[in-house]
């Protein structure tokens, strides 16, 4: 999917978090609670650097804005924040390792993921100005 230059660095670091998630739900689905619990201990060691940091990019450059608007793209920014503060939420309870929580994380943070791509993403470069789009980049 072609994307405007200003998204390209959130699109790429989309492709990492949905590799993520399948691993989440590939290991999970396997059932070894050993794994599961490898996999969330990693989860856990790279959240605020990678994922967290990721999560607050967003939200101070696209989630900011959509605040300010109406329509299809403002309910979007609403729900995907609150999907971040879900993510936040779930990562903080990995220290267990449980299987079903990896599943629940993956199955979000890949369907979380797909709506920035396919529904958010097409709004923002329709919508946002360009000093806008500029603004993402120069944040990110």
């Amino acid at each position: 999917m072609k994307r405007h230059p200003e998204l390209i660095s959130l699109s790429q670091e989309h492709h990492q978090s949905l590799r993520l998630a399948k691993q989440c739900l590939d290991t999970a689905a396997g059932g070894d609670e050993e794994k599961c619990k490898a996999l969330c201990d990693h989860i856990l060691d790279i959240f605020d650097a990678e994922w967290d940091r990721h999560f607050r990019d967003e939200e101070k450059t696209i989630f900011d804005i959509t605040a300010t608007l109406n329509g299809k793209i403002h309910e979007l920014g609403v729900q995907l924040v609150d999907e971040h503060d879900r993510m936040r939420s779930m990562a903080g309870e990995m220290q267990q390792g449980d299987c079903r929580q990896l599943a629940a994380f993956g199955e979000l943070l890949k369907d979380h993921t797909r709506l920035e791509e396919r529904e958010l993403f097409p709004l923002v470069e329709e919508q946002f100005t360009r000093e806008q789009l500029q603004q993402i980049l120069a944040n990110t």
